[in-house]
């Protein structure tokens, strides 16, 4: 299954101890082992967005609860799961296709 994790700050930019290097070492391992498939922020920065590959909410949840800015208490994150079912323009997109799970 599929997690859009929503991570938002809870303490000031210019207030956070974790350095921005520590929390892209940490996502660079999520990514290399397959639990985050895509990361980045919104284009504002006030969200950082990543779509995590689970086996479950719980799982997901430890994994977002992993990144250090969490970990140390300056952001919180919000989980949607995604049931994908196109990706790239690949994937069912006719109301039989998507009912068989094609």
């Amino acid at each position: 299954m599929f997690y859009i994790t929503l991570r938002k700050r809870v303490v000031p930019r210019e207030q956070q101890k974790v350095p921005l290097d520590t929390h892209l070492v940490w996502m660079k391992q999520m990514h290399d082992e397959g639990k985050i498939l895509m990361s980045g922020p919104s284009s504002d920065r006030s969200l950082g967005i990543y779509l995590i590959k689970a086996g479950s909410r719980e799982e997901a949840e430890r994994i977002a609860s992993g990144d250090p800015y969490t970990a140390a208490g300056e952001t919180t994150f919000e989980q949607i799961e995604w049931e994908a079912h196109q990706v790239f323009g690949i994937g069912p997109f006719t109301e039989a296709g998507l009912r068989s799970g094609h």
